[in-house]
């Protein structure tokens, strides 16, 4: 088989492969994490063996992101932490992978489509399986995984799923109504910081949903009400499981409050935070690394050092990269957030693509403000492929805005 051939036959290969690496990226499938990386080596090859592949990339991007991953990887074998167990290291790698699959996309044609089609397909199989996980053990659903990891997954998911393809394919029409379908397994999952999203996307659909309730009266009207109706028919099932959830966060609060003691997931993230909040201010450019970070903190605490010590990381996005890599470090995470928003405000022309960017980078930030959103290989990768995948989208003349339009 000649090299032309080959090329034209992973034309078809790459794009199926992404689409089912998303699918098995939302189930939570090992497979999943393979797809991606295969494009990530695609990517390194391209780097090394042809340079003249970064023209055509959103460099900004990748640049910002891989000199985050690349401050942490040094940061960490300076200070002599073991490579063995540094989670820092790993998901920083990973990070650097990330910042690379961009260009290893370039036998895929449109590959947002392709990501828009594989998570609204892995959406679908969610909300058969979760209820069903939920009707067999009456506990919260993960899949098999952590709780919290899979909701924060099912969520970017959802927003990937709201891009816009054209609709060319009848049974995954295009619509933002993907996103809300995620309340099922995220509100089975028990993840109270998750549901959040349905905050950020419902502030965002409004600005839109106004303007259009005015053109079309009744009928936009109808729509409008007939999807609350359908909102709260998903909800009102799990509504006593959700309430114990709120409950409880509410009582260890209360109890916290009261003792000063942490005994629960709320007030040991109370817990750990202020006595983060005191590491950080002794070591504020550079932290104290991912590896002595909880020993130090856990110090910090007095008696509910032993509580702290039962986590591997300080369950906030801000705290956990400021005492690994200092504010240093944070600045860089921010600039690879901020280099994804410029590249989507700049090119973007639908206001739909504008909302899953903003809400992308919002739902990881809010959602990271109570777990360790960038210290696992799920989450890492679906946000920062996700990213990557839409900005090459748009670098290509996106059909964002020529031919798939608005979506309602």
């Amino acid at each position: 088989m000649t090299l032309k051939a080959l090329l034209l036959r992973r034309r078809r290969w790459d794009a199926l492969l992404l689409g089912f690496g998303t699918a098995c990226l939302s189930l939570l499938v090992s497979a999943g994490k393979v797809a991606f990386l295969f494009f990530a080596v695609c990517g390194l090859y391209l780097a090394v063996a042809r340079p003249r592949s970064l023209r055509g990339a959103p460099t900004a991007f990748m640049g910002a992101l891989a000199g985050w991953a690349v401050w942490q990887i040094g940061l960490s074998l300076v200070r002599g932490e073991p490579v063995d167990g540094n989670r820092v290291l790993s998901y920083a790698a990973l990070e650097f992978a990330c910042a690379l699959l961009p260009l290893g996309l370039g036998l895929v044609r449109h590959p947002a489509q392709v990501l828009a089609w594989g998570a609204r397909l892995g959406l679908l199989v969610l909300v058969v399986a979760t209820p069903i996980e939920y009707a067999m053990t009456g506990a919260r659903v993960g899949l098999g995984k952590n709780e919290a990891i899979f909701a924060f997954v099912v969520g970017a998911v959802a927003i990937l799923a709201r891009l816009p393809t054209g609709g060319r394919v009848a049974f995954l029409p295009d619509g933002r109504f993907w996103t809300y379908l995620a309340a099922v397994p995220i509100a089975l999952s028990g993840t109270r910081a998750a549901m959040l999203l349905f905050a950020i996307t419902g502030l965002l659909d409004l600005r839109h949903a106004v303007p259009r309730l005015r053109a079309h009266g009744r009928r936009a009207a109808i729509a409008i009400v007939g999807g609350l109706i359908v909102a709260m028919l998903a909800v009102v099932p799990v509504g006593g499981f959700l309430s114990e959830r709120v409950e409880s966060g509410v009582a260890e609060l209360e109890a916290y409050e009261a003792t000063g003691l942490a005994v629960g997931s709320v007030d040991t993230r109370l817990a750990m935070w202020s006595s983060a909040l005191r590491v950080l201010a002794e070591h504020p450019f550079v932290g104290v690394g991912g590896v002595e970070r909880m020993r130090l903190v856990a110090a910090e605490a007095g008696p509910n050092a032993n509580e702290i010590l039962r986590y591997q990381h300080l369950h906030n996005i801000v705290l956990d990269e400021a005492l690994s890599s200092g504010l240093i470090g944070v600045a860089l995470m921010g600039a690879a957030l901020a280099a994804f928003l410029a590249g989507v405000f700049r090119r973007a022309s639908d206001p739909v693509v504008r909302d899953a960017g903003v809400a992308l980078v919002a739902f990881t930030f809010v959602f990271g403000l109570f777990h360790g959103v960038l210290l696992n290989e799920w989450m890492v990768l679906v946000i920062f492929s996700g990213m990557g995948i839409i900005l090459v989208e748009l670098r290509r003349g996106s059909p964002f805005g020529v031919r798939a339009g608005r979506v309602s």
